[in-house]
């Protein structure tokens, strides 16, 4: 399968931006301006913690903003009502003040080009800890703003559930593009938050380092390593179009198992639940469908797997149930409610499964000979079809 999306990070990458250094001053600027309302050292101590506690995220039900604030807006003792003004003050007339930090790499905008230049969709994928401002900002300085390119999404704390290093991060990157593991490039200069991840889940790489430098550990293998100039040559020499698919692994399907839903809840925060194109199922309709086999076809699966020897597992057409259990009638909210209870459970009976027990064997009533882990694989691909669905549904292009 070809390349068909570029992810690129930004600090580092995109923006000549030593994080180590540039935290700091951020913090300081920061702290400066919300004086008058909260103390400084408590502040920065907060806004450290609840970076962690996103950062180590893995409940695919809450965004990172939603993890941030049920931490650190209690520990400082205010309402998010009363403070986020003077915060989003800060982004708006003095985070521009930090732009002396950092550096244009004059090579960004030529790869960002050649990117769009070429029909791939473009990703910018920065680890989502800031708000979208921050964001915005920190490409302009970069001169890639997204008023010059049209970005197919740009990661931020509003909407992402996962961060860096996180392969979900990866994963629910590529479900907000529609794009799948072995048709992406991954282009980033930190082995640890880009490389080996992204690797993870079986997006393929090229690491933004001096060709000299050694990786710092065998946790993935980039098809190419350079400078952004570099990378535009590899591109323009085909090399895109011969980069062979990663095995597919099971924290590939994992991960990809808790991100899809996770768009899902996104995309359906303010739906109307009984809109209903001609000929086509509606919003509850799809929910009752993902709760019902979620319920009653995926978990008895797996469970059976895990509990028998090489069993049989029978086809069923679950889409045959949605006119004699009236669909149309139920509760939209509560129904998906329930579909994404259902998947924490899930996913809760796989985590901590020893890799041999992925591969337990059954026996499909279409598929034939198959294993645990190629089910899931299944899930995950049921998941990506509905959540096609529901995008076209809304009219929420990709």
């Amino acid at each position: 399968m070809p390349i068909t999306t570029l992810l690129f990070d930004l600090d580092g990458t995109l923006l000549d931006n030593e994080i180590d250094k540039f935290i700091p001053v951020y913090l300081k600027l920061f702290a400066s301006h919300v004086a008058p309302h909260l103390p400084p050292q408590k502040f920065v101590a907060e806004l450290l913690t609840g970076t962690q506690q996103m950062m180590t995220n893995n409940d695919f039900r809450l965004t990172l903003e939603e993890k941030f604030s049920a931490r650190f807006y209690p520990a400082m003792g205010v309402t998010k009502e009363k403070i986020d003004p003077a915060l989003n003050e800060f982004y708006e007339k003095r985070f521009g003040e930090l732009r002396g930090e950092t550096k244009v790499i004059p090579s960004a905008r030529a790869a960002v080009e050649w990117t769009t230049q070429n029909g791939l969709k473009v990703g910018i994928a920065t680890n989502a800890l800031f708000p979208r401002s921050a964001i915005l900002q920190r490409l302009d300085w970069a001169d890639v703003s997204a008023d010059k390119f049209n970005y197919g999404v740009i990661t931020t704390f509003e909407f992402m559930h996962f961060a860096k290093p996180s392969p979900e991060y990866y994963a629910e990157t590529l479900a907000w593009l529609g794009a799948r593991p072995e048709e992406t490039l991954m282009i980033g200069n930190e082995w640890k938050n880009d490389i080996a991840p992204a690797h993870q889940v079986g997006i393929n790489t090229f690491w933004v380092a001096p060709r000299t430098t050694r990786p710092p550990a065998e946790t993935a293998s980039p098809v190419g390593q350079g400078n952004l100039a570099e990378f535009v040559e590899w591109a323009n020499n085909d090399c895109l179009n011969v980069i062979k698919p990663l095995p597919i692994s099971s924290r590939a399907v994992r991960a990809q198992l808790a991100a899809i839903p996770a768009v899902m809840i996104e995309i359906t925060k303010h739906a109307d639940w009984r809109k209903h194109p001609q000929d086509e199922w509606s919003l509850t309709e799809i929910a009752c469908h993902l709760r019902d086999v979620e319920i009653e076809i995926n978990q008895p699966r797996l469970r059976k797997i895990l509990d028998e020897a090489n069993p049989f597992i029978a086809a069923i057409d679950s889409d045959e149930w949605a006119l004699p259990r009236a669909y149309t009638i139920q509760d939209g909210d509560a129904v998906f409610a329930a579909f994404v209870e259902a998947r924490r459970e899930t996913l809760t009976l796989l985590d901590g499964l020893p890799e041999e027990d992925w591969k337990r064997p059954a026996r499909h009533g279409v598929f034939g000979p198959t294993t645990l882990q190629e089910l899931v694989s299944f899930t995950v691909e049921h998941d990506r079809t509905h959540l096609r669905q529901m995008r076209e549904l809304l009219e929420i292009g990709v």
